[in-house]
């Protein structure tokens, strides 16, 4: 599997979709902030380590999961966002 690599995925609730772009507050310990998290497929088109990132609403968060080999179940990172500081979620399909 030399320099076949195909380009990551992006998937909601493992559904591949174009883009997600997600709103929310971040707190520090002084301030709060509104931060915005586009996950778009041309930002990670040069990444070699990342096949997929899947973007799931579980129970109180919003679960983003970097895969290397999503078949494999190998995670690379896993983010995890509270629902109760998600201002908006805008799923873009394909």
């Amino acid at each position: 599997m030399a320099d076949s690599r195909k380009e990551t995925s992006i998937k909601f609730h493992g559904v591949r979709v174009k883009n997600v772009v997600i709103t929310h507050l971040r707190r520090t310990s002084n301030t709060s902030t509104i931060e915005k998290l586009d996950i778009l497929t041309a930002k990670y088109e040069r990444n070699q380590t990342i096949e997929t990132i899947n973007i799931q609403i579980v129970a109180e968060y919003v679960t983003i999961t970097y895969y290397k080999d999503e078949a494999a179940n190998v995670i690379i990172n896993r983010e995890l966002i509270p629902t109760h500081s998600i201002e908006h979620i805008m799923v873009n399909d394909i």
